[in-house]
């Protein structure tokens, strides 16, 4: 939205957080109230369900901004169901309708294009690959945050499996005694197996906040560390997915240091704008982990041309002018 009146465009929001099927009645109260031209709807992302509502309520292009399926994100991710189960079978029908009603869906990366052509039967020119972004009022560079004494590597996300929190608790046993101190801000779908994992090796060098941090805070935090860690684990999704961490550490300038997965290296180059490990291999990023303490030079020279990229492609300026020149023409 930001990137939008940047552009020059007018743009008004229309939000309802009612949970239920009552939101969708709201909305649609709220939606028929509204008066004066508008050339767009741009349905947020997890309202798959929002799409039929609005398509059947006006005849205006229609960008949904899924950016992956939640087929996925349930099926595949959190493991809600057998993939050829009736929870399955229900996600996929969401997914369907609400793709096919859309005049164009925006996704995370080519191989989600690749995934939603072939398995939900979307036209390709439906399709758009748009990169998240940040809001750039909470993530931004500042130099006047001092990084911790002590080298610290960030873990900040939910725990879900493909997050690999399994593996960073692992690699910070290992470097319990190196001198390296891991903060991890985050909870969520795996927090038993964490709980379980850090009450099994106690590791000492962990920092652990599950309280939800203020933008402010949770900016200060990130940029008092010296390496952002991203998706670490052995999963199939990561050939796709991009997680908004890697915005966040980009924006913040943090150096990113991620699994070796497709769907992240359609953006990042290893070594020049990010780092990468193993997936599921805590040897191998305590071992990296070790090698970037001791190689500063490298760390903040990677970190830069991340920030360079972020600068030229992912600000919400950009982003927003690309997504109306893809959807447009």
């Amino acid at each position: 939205m930001d990137g939008l009146l940047e552009n020059g465009h007018d743009v008004f929001e229309l939000t309802e957080k009612e949970a239920g099927v009552g939101k969708y009645v709201r909305f649609a109260g709220r939606f028929r109230k509204k008066r004066g031209p508008y050339d767009a709807i741009i349905v947020g992302f997890a309202l798959p369900l929002l799409v039929p509502v609005v398509r059947c309520m006006s005849g205006k292009k229609i960008i949904f901004n899924a950016v992956s399926s939640q087929y996925e994100a349930n099926i595949v991710s959190r493991g809600a169901g057998a993939p050829w189960s009736l929870r399955a079978l229900k996600w996929w029908i969401i997914d369907f309708i609400s793709f096919h009603l859309s005049s164009k869906v925006l996704l995370e990366s080519n191989a989600q294009i690749d995934l939603v052509r072939k398995f939900f039967l979307v036209p390709r020119k439906k399709l758009v690959r748009s990169w998240l972004g940040v809001d750039e009022k909470e993530f931004f560079s500042d130099p006047a945050v001092e990084k911790n004494r002590e080298f610290t590597v960030l873990f900040r996300g939910r725990f879900l499996p493909e997050s690999g929190i399994l593996t960073v608790i692992e690699a910070a046993k290992i470097l319990e005694d190196k001198g390296v101190r891991f903060l991890i801000i985050g909870h969520g779908f795996m927090y038993r197996e964490v709980n379980a994992l850090m009450e099994k090796l106690k590791p000492k060098n962990i920092e652990m906040i599950s309280k939800r941090l203020s933008g402010d805070m949770l900016r200060k935090s990130m940029l008092s560390t010296h390496i952002s860690l991203g998706q670490l684990a052995d999963h199939p999704r990561l050939s796709r997915t991009l997680p908004a961490k890697l915005f966040e550490s980009l924006s913040l300038g943090l150096p990113y240091l991620t699994g070796r997965n497709a769907g992240v290296l359609e953006l990042l180059e290893e070594n020049e704008t990010c780092f990468a490990v193993e997936p599921g291999n805590p040897n191998d990023l305590a071992k990296k982990i070790l090698y970037l303490r001791d190689n500063p030079e490298i760390l903040q020279r990677v970190a830069a041309r991340g920030y360079e990229l972020y600068k030229e492609k992912l600000t919400s300026k950009q982003l927003a002018k690309e997504d109306i020149e893809n959807c447009f023409t």
